[in-house]
C-alpha cells in the first residue's frame, strides 16, 4: 500500500467518523434551563405586566411555547429545586422549607425535614452526565451547607457561583462567594453569570450540553445599577408593580437571558437547543424592606399555596419542534422537567419514583397533547408572616383544595372561574372539598410525607 492510498483510507475513516458525530449531535439537543428566583407569574411583559421591560424574554415567548397554568413544586426556593434536580416532589423527598420560624411558640411542630439534596439521589446533571453530556451551573444552588453537598459532588463538570447561600451578599463585588473568582470591580452579578453561561456555551459548542442557569436574581437584596433604576424612576405604575428597584432587576435578567439566547443564535446552535424559562416560586409581595411587586390577578405570595405562592411563568423554545408561538394551559409543575428534559434528550425514564411526568408530548403539539392530571403541594412549615402556616393543597382540573393543619380548615376555588381564589366553595359544594381531600390524603400517604405534629409546649395566649 503506497502513502497516496494510506492517505485515502485515513481521509475516509475521518471523515466517517465526523459524519456520524455530525449526526449524533444533531439527533441530541443541547439543554439549557433558565431559572428565575422569586420572579412572580405577572412579572413578564409576555404574563401581562406593562410595568416591568422583558424584551428579550418577550421575543423568547413569541418563539416558544407558554403555560398559563404551570406551578412551581414548593413556594419557596430549596425544596422547588431539590424536585427540579430528583423528578420528586418536595414531600416525597421530605426536603419541604428553607428555614422554620420560631415553632417553640407556635401550636404544630414542623417535622424533621431533610436540609439537603442527599447524595443518593441521583440529579438531573447526573443523569445528562450519563448520557454523555457535559454540565454546567451558572448562579444558585441552595441544596446543601457543606461542600460535600454542592454541585461538582451532584453531578455538574463546571460550577460559577453555586454554593450553600440562597441569596447574594451584595449584587455587586465583594460577592462573599467561593465559587466567584477574578471578581470585577463594578460588574454586576447577573451581568457575571450571564458572561459565565456565554463562555460555557462557547466552550462546548462542539459537544452536547446541559447548562442549568439559576440566576440569584430578582431575590433580595433589591441591587441593581444605577442607570438602570433611573430608567424606572416616575414610570408610571401598575398597580402595585413600582419598585424602580425591583423593575431594573427584572430588566438586568431579562438582558442576560438575552445574551444567552444571542450566542446560542450566533454560534448556530439555536435550532439545536431546548431552551427552557421559569422561577422557583411566586413573587414576593411585603417585606420589611420595601413593597417588592404584585402578583395580580392571583391571590398573595411567596411562603402560600394560595396561586401567587406557586403559580409561575413556563416558557419553552425549541425550533422546529415546539409550535412557534404558542400556548397551553396544560397542568405542569417543576419536578415535570427532569423527565421531560431527558425524553427530549432521548434517554426516557420509567421509574415510579419519580413524580414528574414527561411534558414532550405537550411541548411538541402544545394544547392538541393537553391531558388530565392532579397536582400536591405540602408545606408543613410556619413562615415569616402570621398567615403563612403549614397547609397541604391540591388541584384536580379547576378545582383546587387547601388543606390547613393547624385548623384543619378546607378552602375550596374554582380556578377556572375565579383565578384570584376570592370565593372559598368548601361549604357550597362538601363533596368535591370531601373527595379531593381523600385524593390529597392518599397522596401524603401513598409518598411518606411528613406532616407537623402538636406541640406540647405550646401554650395559647
Amino acid at each position: 500500500m503506497n502513502r497516496y492510498t494510506l492517505f485515502g483510507f485515513v481521509w475516509l475513516y475521518l471523515s466517517t467518523f465526523s459524519m456520524v458525530v455530525a449526526q449524533g449531535k444533531s439527533d441530541r439537543p443541547n439543554i439549557v434551563l433558565i431559572l428565575a428566583d422569586d420572579l412572580g407569574w405577572s412579572d413578564l411583559g409576555c404574563y401581562g405586566s406593562p410595568y416591568y421591560e422583558t424584551p428579550n424574554i418577550d421575543r423568547f415567548a413569541a418563539e416558544a411555547l407558554r403555560f398559563t397554568d404551570a406551578y412551581s413544586s414548593a413556594p419557596v426556593c430549596a425544596p422547588t429545586r431539590a424536585a427540579l434536580m430528583t423528578g420528586k416532589s418536595p414531600g416525597q423527598l421530605r426536603l419541604t422549607a428553607v428555614f422554620d420560624r420560631d415553632f417553640e411558640k407556635m401550636p404544630l411542630l414542623p417535622p424533621n425535614w431533610v436540609k439537603q439534596l442527599p447524595m443518593e439521589e441521583v440529579t438531573l446533571a447526573e443523569r445528562f452526565k450519563e448520557i454523555g453530556y457535559t454540565t454546567g451551573i451558572m448562579g444558585k444552588w441552595h441544596l446543601g451547607k457543606t461542600a460535600d453537598f454542592w454541585p461538582e459532588n451532584q453531578g455538574f463538570d463546571v460550577n460559577v457561583g453555586a454554593w450553600e447561600s440562597g441569596r447574594p451578599a451584595s449584587y455587586f463585588p465583594p460577592y462573599k462567594n467561593p465559587k466567584i473568582s477574578d471578581e470585577v470591580p463594578g460588574e454586576y452579578l447577573t451581568d457575571r453569570i450571564a458572561r459565565e453561561a456565554v463562555g460555557f456555551i462557547e466552550d462546548n459548542r462542539d459537544r452536547p450540553f446541559f447548562l442549568y442557569l439559576p440566576f440569584y436574581s430578582p431575590h433580595l437584596p433589591l441591587e441593581a445599577p444605577e442607570e438602570t433604576i433611573a430608567h424606572f424612576r416616575g414610570k408610571e405604575p401598575y398597580r402595585k408593580q413600582k419598585n424602580p428597584t425591583y423593575a431594573a432587576m427584572v430588566a438586568r435578567l431579562d438582558q442576560a437571558v438575552g445574551a444567552v439566547l444571542k450566542i446560542l443564535d450566533s454560534l448556530d446552535l439555536a435550532d439545536n437547543t431546548l431552551v427552557v424559562f421559569t422561577s422557583d416560586n411566586g413573587g414576593v409581595l411585603s417585606l420589611s424592606e420595601t413593597h417588592v411587586t404584585d402578583n395580580h390577578p392571583l391571590r398573595a405570595e411567596k411562603f402560600l399555596l394560595y396561586e401567587g405562592g406557586i403559580r409561575v411563568p413556563l416558557i419553552v423554545r425549541w425550533p422546529g419542534i415546539v409550535p412557534k408561538g404558542s400556548k397551553t394551559s396544560q397542568l405542569a409543575v417543576s419536578h415535570d422537567l427532569l423527565p421531560t428534559l431527558l425524553s427530549a434528550a432521548g434517554s426516557p425514564l420509567f421509574d415510579d419514583q419519580i413524580e414528574g411526568v414527561d411534558l414532550l408530548p405537550v411541548f411538541k403539539r402544545g394544547e392538541l397533547a393537553k391531558f388530565n392530571r392532579v397536582l400536591t403541594w405540602h408545606y408543613p412549615h410556619y413562615m415569616p408572616r402570621q398567615e403563612m402556616k403549614p397547609s397541604s393543597a391540591i388541584r384536580v382540573g379547576d378545582m383546587k383544595l387547601i388543606h390547613w393543619h393547624e385548623s384543619h380548615k378546607l378552602e375550596l376555588y374554582d380556578l377556572g372561574n375565579d383565578i384570584g381564589e376570592s370565593k372559598n366553595l368548601a361549604e357550597n359544594m362538601p363533596g368535591v372539598a370531601k373527595t379531593l381531600y381523600s385524593y390529597l390524603d392518599d397522596w401524603r400517604m401513598r409518598r411518606g410525607v411528613q406532616m407537623p405534629v402538636p406541640n406540647p409546649a405550646f401554650v395559647e395566649n
